[in-house]
């Protein structure tokens, strides 16, 4: 009885905590713009801000997890991190199995451009932190490509999911063209990096208040890069090389989530979840 009544309290104080880390993010991201908007005073070159504004969301997202570990919604761990090299910027790739992957990602590569949906720029809470930082938006796929592969020839480092979204629970990744594509327009390091979650929580179509019968382990593994050659040709042979590139992805992510890896491959006991994401 005691037992049970001790599980209960845990998981109900998660409850709560999950509530609160979701209401800290969310206010957390109105602060911070008021903060660019000071930054934009203080800083008046457009890249040095911009600059300014993804390291200041780093460092946001790396005390959210320090926050979200404190109160007992997690656990974290890195693994591989002789893999990366600090001097050198990266293609940084990732599956995507639950909603605060972007995140750890965004904490860990300080000062990095990401991908973001378009929706995330009119967001009331993060948007014109967002809009500050210079994200690349997915709006426009042909903006997007350019942007992205531009930023990697620069010498900026660009996190991206290769499958557009959160990865279904139970099946594999399955690579979309925009990322392949803006790999071999610019011929660059891809690092990628393996996120497993046990339990899984907030998965795709979970609602966020059915949190798993015991804390998460959160994981990100990163594994050793590989050189993306550019394809020098016209649109036929890049279309081939990011084909090849895409294979290789799902290729990859399939053989780093089998037997053994806990990437998303087991969904734990959710009775009566309803799909509201």
């Amino acid at each position: 009885m005691w037992h049970r009544l001790v599980i209960g309290l845990n998981r109900a104080w998660r409850l709560i905590a999950t509530a609160l880390s979701f209401a800290v993010f969310g206010i957390g991201g109105l602060i911070l713009g008021v903060v660019c908007m000071v930054l934009r005073v203080i800083i008046p070159d457009p890249a040095a801000y911009a600059q300014a504004a993804r390291r200041l969301v780093s460092r946001a997202f790396r005390l959210f997890v320090t926050f979200m570990s404190a109160v007992g919604v997690l656990r974290w761990r890195i693994e591989g991190l002789e893999h990366w090299r600090r001097d050198q910027c990266y293609l940084v790739v990732a599956n995507h199995p639950t909603l605060i992957d972007i995140v750890f990602l965004v904490g860990l590569f300080e000062g990095a451009d990401c991908v973001v949906k378009a929706g995330v720029l009119r967001n009331p809470f993060w948007g014109l932190l967002v809009r500050a930082a210079d994200y690349v938006s997915n709006e426009d796929p042909a903006v997007l490509l350019e942007e992205a592969a531009g930023r990697l020839r620069a010498g900026r480092t660009v996190v991206a999911f290769p499958e557009g979204t959160r990865t279904t629970p139970g099946q594999p990744l399955v690579a979309g063209p925009a990322v392949s594509a803006i790999a071999v327009r610019a011929g660059c390091a891809c690092l990628p990096v393996v996120i497993s979650c046990t339990p899984l929580t907030l998965y795709k179509n979970l609602a966020w208040h059915k949190v798993p019968p015991q804390r998460v382990d959160f994981c990100l593994r990163i594994c050793p890069s590989w050189e993306v050659p550019r394809a020098e040709g016209g649109m036929a042979d890049q279309r081939r090389a990011a084909r090849e590139f895409g294979r290789k992805l799902e290729e990859f992510y399939l053989r780093e989530s089998g037997p053994g890896r806990a990437v998303a491959r087991e969904v734990p006991d959710q009775a009566g979840v309803s799909p509201v994401l």
